[in-house]
């Protein structure tokens, strides 16, 4: 006996199909939000004299890119 499930109209269809589209955009949007706190951390003048020594520092896309991805993903977890 087979079971023919259709994913095309249903409530759980559509929503599937637009998570990845959701997820880009808000992932868009965080990466440029994280990007301009970045580079206007950097531009500070208290930022030059924290000592660095834990580590290297990433850079700025690095960061941004990071952060944007740990917001994104916490906003599809619920």
């Amino acid at each position: 006996m087979s079971m023919h499930v259709s994913t095309h109209g249903g409530a759980l269809g559509r929503r599937g199909d637009s998570d990845p589209i959701h997820f880009r955009l808000l992932y868009a949007v965080c990466f440029a939000v994280f990007l301009f706190a970045a580079v206007m951390q950097r531009l500070l003048p208290w930022t030059w004299f924290h000592d660095r020594s834990n580590g290297a520092r990433q850079s700025v896309l690095d960061q941004a890119r990071n952060a944007a991805g740990i917001c994104a993903t916490y906003a599809f977890m619920a």
